[in-house]
């Protein structure tokens, strides 16, 4: 069995019936296995041919991180094959992300709280001295009791160790000429401000503009009407003091 894991999580995962691993999700730098009813997925990362392989990384990250109830459950290394791939072992949430859960007809009581628990998943982070640089409803889950589970660290920036991905269009903040190029607590501020406005309203910033659109809308501070999420700011300058 993993040294790098838990006994009951490696021993599942050495029982699990490999005729029941599932593609949970693919992406451009890995995908995700679920293995079975284990309620444990494996993340595989590829080897970019430009960027190499970002799994040593986003180790580093969850470790730093360790546990935290709005940060995905993070478990260890799996390295021993056997029928299933070496990755990152994480807790498997079949709620998906809230991408998939923006409607406003979804977790009426619960997304009360989510701009909170976005904001605090963010604080705790930068407290950690990472910052995601790809934040966004992609990257978070829906746990079972509703909360949201922040995570996909890959790309992210640690210490001096600069970050390899960059936020979605409706996330990135309009750089100016002086800008620098990596990116800081402010980036992810800025997407923290998007994804308040997509939880208040049920659906993504520009839903039905291209990228090239919304990048001239935001470059010239060509926002939507914010009235609907005026509350919710309200809760966090109290809560947190970071706008």
């Amino acid at each position: 069995m993993s040294s790098t894991l838990p006994p009951y999580v490696a021993e599942a995962l050495e029982k699990a019936d490999r005729k029941q691993i599932q593609l949970a999700g693919v992406g451009c730098f890995s995908q995700v296995i679920k293995v079975a009813d284990t309620g444990f997925v494996i993340k595989e990362s590829f080897d970019h041919p430009v960027l190499g392989n970002l799994q040593p990384t986003e180790k580093r990250i969850y470790e730093r991180l360790g546990h935290h109830s709005l940060i995905l459950r993070y478990y260890g290394e799996y390295c021993l094959g056997n029928g299933l791939p070496n990755g990152l072992v994480f807790q498997y949430q079949r709620a998906g992300t809230l991408a998939d859960n923006l409607a406003l007809s979804n977790y009426p009581e619960k997304r009360t709280q989510w701009p909170l628990q976005a904001a605090e998943a963010l604080r705790f982070i930068h407290s950690k001295n990472v910052i995601h640089s790809d934040f966004g409803s992609h990257n978070f889950l829906i746990q079972e009791d509703g909360t949201l589970a922040l995570a996909d660290f890959g790309g992210s920036r640690i210490d001096d160790t600069p970050a390899v991905v960059s936020y979605s269009t409706r996330y990135a903040r309009p750089y100016s000429d002086s800008d620098d190029s990596d990116s800081t607590e402010i980036d992810d501020l800025f997407a923290l401000g998007t994804l308040i406005y997509e939880i208040s309203v049920g659906h993504q910033l520009y839903a039905d503009r291209s990228s090239r659109d919304i990048r001239k809308l935001l470059r010239q501070q060509e926002f939507p009407d914010l009235g609907s999420i005026a509350a919710n700011i309200r809760e966090l300058q109290i809560a947190y003091a970071i706008f």
